[in-house]
This record gives C-alpha cells, structure tokens and sequence, in this order.
C-alpha cells in the first residue's frame, strides 16, 4: 500500500522549492508506486485550495493549518506532526538552533514514530557508490580529506528568502551549505572528534530581487558569507573545509578529496549546492599510467529529495532521522562557537 503523505508548504506555484523538490519526485515512477500526495497545508484557505488543484489533491484536503492535516486519518506521513503520532519528514534544518532539535529529538522518541530529515546529499548515487569503494577496503587507512567549495548565490538572493538576514531565524550560510556539504563527509568517514572554525563576512551589504526583477536597497548583511573549519575525526583522519561566497568573477565549484594509503577518491561538480547538481565521483589508484579515472555510478529514482523517500519506503541505509540530524546540529553549534571564540571544539 502506497504511503499517504501529507505536504505543508506545498504551494500552486511550479517554480517553488517544494514543487519541484517533493511534488515532481512523488508523481513520477518509481516513487509514485510507494508514496500519494493525500492532501496539503498551505497558511490560507484560498491558497491551499489552489495547492490542492494544481497537485491534483481533493478540495476537501486543503487544509490552512498544521494541526488539521496532522489529524487527517487518511494521511500516514506528514511534516511538522510528531505531537500527532504521526510518521514526520522535516527539511534541514531540523530545528531553529541546538536546543530545538533536543527537544523535537526526545519527543519524537517519545512518541514512536519514525522521522526523515532532508539532509540528501548523503544519498546521492555517488557518495553511497564512494561508501560502498572506502568500506571494501580499498582505499586503505583514509589519511586526509579536503574540501574546497565556492557560490555566488549567497550574492543572489530572492526577497522571498529575506528572512536569512534574520540571525534569530537559524537559516544561514553555515546551517545551510556549509552543514549540507560536511553531512556526506560526516556520513562516509565519521564524526569529527574536535574542530576549529573560522568565519567571515566578505561582503558588508546584501541585496534582494523582488518578483517584478527590482532590488531592494542595500541593507547590512547578517551573517557570515565565507567558512573555514579544520579538524580531526574520530578515526584519526584530518580535514580540511573550505566554503567561500564568491562574485561571478568566480565560477561555483565543489570539490572534495578523500586520500587513503592504497587509492584515494575525488568529487567534482560546479556548483557548491551538490544536493541540487550531484558530484562526479573519480578514483585514482597507484600504478603506471595512474590518472583520475571517472567511477560509473548507477543513478537512483528522483534525485535529491526523491532519493530520500526512496529509501525511506524501501527501508535502505542512510536516511537521516531526528537522532542523527541531532548530530548535525551538535557540528553546526561547534562550528558557530569556535568562529566565535577562537577556540577548538568537540561535539
């Protein structure tokens, strides 16, 4: 039996995040023989109809409230319902900050019900192709790894995503990117046992672009736009993090080495979001005429998101639930306190 899902936010519009996101994936086979979109949650009455009719979902479940379709009894999964002992996938990040994500964390314990966070690069066919190479052995002891990764659409943003110059929010470059990009390093090497964190705002001002293409006045930018961490995992092996806000004088690049004693592996993409555009994965073994030779990756269903409720419905390795988002949130804390104090933290 299909799993019945629920989506708040899920709007008319075909440009939005959770259209194209979740809505495309879930329509599309093979996920639309596990999940059906049952009904929807937008702040308003007229707009959540709207939602409704554009996903094909029945008037009758378009709801303007979290509670009404948390208690809709058609509806297995939905987000924002762990009081309603209902099945709940939460976009990353999972809490505006530490303390939240405890809280929701030991509630979801408590309640029983399984949850999904929307940390999805760990699921994108290369790294699982990457764990698959390091846990076969050969790469031998993981000595070092680097990752370098830049973006220019921190310079570029929509005035619907104004509230990230908002620090009391939660939602900024080092809860964004920088927690995306170490999620898939975290998940295929382990946790860091300490770190140092460095961070920077590069650019003073920020600027929005409304609907109609104008931009807002230049306002102080909030938050840093440019980190550095190093550190030490709890294997032993160091690395290296680099994630920087650039202009278009320079291009968006990913780039994330894994170095081991026999063989060593290497990401690439052009762009830092590697949840949006997944990573060419390389290997180089030692050798004579030893060069970067590209790994053949078989690609999964959906891509991004999709990946994650194809592996939640299956019940495959490396969905994230609350617990391990927790993780994440414990890095990012560390992260934003070493930057802070200059001083060198675990979590």
């Amino acid at each position: 039996m299909a799993i019945r899902l629920g989506i708040i936010g899920l709007s008319a519009d075909k440009a939005a995040w959770a259209t194209n996101a979740h809505a495309v994936p879930l329509k599309a086979p093979p996920l639309s023989e596990k999940y059906t979109i049952t009904a929807v949650a937008t702040s308003s009455p007229e707009s959540a109809r709207a939602a409704a009719k554009s996903h094909g979902v029945p008037e009758e479940k378009a709801y303007s409230s979290p509670e009404a379709i948390a208690n809709d009894p058609d509806v297995d999964m939905v987000v924002v319902s762990v009081k309603a002992k209902k099945d709940v996938f939460v976009e990353w990040p999972l809490a505006n900050g530490l303390q939240e994500a405890e809280e929701l964390a030991a509630l979801a314990k408590k309640q029983g019900v399984k949850t999904v966070v929307g940390l999805q690069a760990r699921l994108t066919p290369s790294i699982l192709k990457a764990k698959e190479i390091i846990d076969s052995g050969a790469l031998g002891r993981i000595i070092t790894t680097s990752i370098v990764a830049s973006t220019s659409l921190f310079q570029k943003l929509d005035a619907k995503n104004s509230y990230i110059n908002d620090p009391k929010n939660g939602v900024n470059f080092i809860t964004i990117p920088t927690a995306h990009a170490l999620d898939p390093l975290c998940f295929l090497l382990g946790e860091f046992k300490s770190l140092n964190a460095t961070a920077a705002t590069n650019f003073p001002t920020v600027q929005f672009t409304r609907p109609d293409g104008t931009v807002t006045e230049p306002e102080k930018r909030r938050f840093v736009d440019s980190v550095a961490v190093q550190g030490v995992l709890e294997s032993g092996t160091t690395v290296t993090f680099s994630s920087t806000t650039t202009t278009d004088a320079t291009p968006g690049q990913f780039e994330w080495i894994i170095a081991g004693e026999k063989a060593s592996l290497k990401f690439e993409a052009p762009v830092m979001f590697i949840v949006l555009h997944p990573p060419a994965l390389y290997q180089y073994t030692p050798g004579e005429g030893a060069k970067w030779e590209e790994v053949e990756v078989v690609g999964g269903g959906g891509g991004g998101i999709g990946e994650v409720y194809a592996a939640f419905a299956e019940g495959k390795e490396g969905v994230v639930d609350f617990e391990e988002a927790l993780k994440r949130h414990r890095m990012v804390a560390a992260i934003e306190k070493s930057a802070a104090n200059g001083t060198r933290e675990s979590y």
